[in-house]
């Protein structure tokens, strides 16, 4: 299909979907139909909200790139809604762990700082996944016995465009940086999912939905969109 627009756009199809639906992430224009809609009424909702769609662009470049990681003593790493200092220990074994308010990086030192720092993040990520995976079990299980769905199994990815993804097989996965927030957004993220398990959609009766398990569901929403991009590590 010709898309003769002054901006990327992926058109992603699903038998799932009841309802189109557009999503930007950074630079990235995703819009999510039904595999039924035909290429000119897609065409049509993109000219529709092209005006919304360049400016949600235009927000995005202007606005500064997220300062890059120093991995050094005393910067901050969020988890949960709390930051922590990192604490940085010379020591032979690999670990990290939080304790005293701070993130303590245990590591064998070596005199170059790149590669120092190489380990540090390396670390720091497969502590932050580990610690997702068990986090958002604890509370997929919780909100799922709340809500009364089955979900057979969660797994954590590295999504670059979603926070969440509900699969057809009633497997959920989530992006291990929403770790990254505050239990609210956490379990905004938890609650959107396993909603998908009843509603396979976005439409109105999704919503309505989420909104019965999390009252305050648009000041999640907006709030991923307006900070999602910074949470890194």
């Amino acid at each position: 299909m010709n898309m003769d627009f002054p901006f990327q756009v992926d058109i992603v199809r699903t038998a799932r979907r009841k309802s189109a639906e557009i999503e930007i992430n950074g630079e990235t224009v995703r819009v999510l139909v039904p595999d039924t809609l035909s290429d000119q009424r897609i065409k049509d909702l993109i000219t529709k909200r092209s005006v919304w769609i360049k400016q949600k662009l235009a927000v995005h470049a202007s606005t500064p790139e997220p300062k890059q990681r120093e991995y050094v003593n005393g910067e901050t790493f969020p988890y949960l809604g709390r930051n922590y200092r990192l604490k940085l220990e010379s020591s032979k074994e690999y670990s990290v762990k939080l304790k005293n308010g701070y993130l303590t990086v245990s590591y064998p030192r070596t005199d170059n700082d790149q590669k120092n720092n190489v380990i540090i993040k390396r670390l720091l990520t497969t502590w932050y996944q580990s610690h997702a995976y068990d986090r958002l079990h604890e509370k997929t299980k919780r909100y799922a016995k709340i809500i009364g769905v089955n979900p057979i199994g969660i797994k954590i990815d590295d999504f670059k465009a979603r926070w969440g993804s509900c699969l057809d097989t009633g497997e959920i996965a989530y992006n291990w940086r929403i770790i990254l927030t505050s239990h609210k957004i956490v379990e905004y993220i938890v609650i959107h999912e396993l909603c998908h398990l009843i509603e396979h959609n976005h439409s109105s009766k999704y919503w309505k939905l989420v909104e019965g398990y999390c009252s305050d569901y648009l000041e999640c929403r907006r709030w991923l969109k307006d900070h999602g991009a910074s949470l890194m590590i």
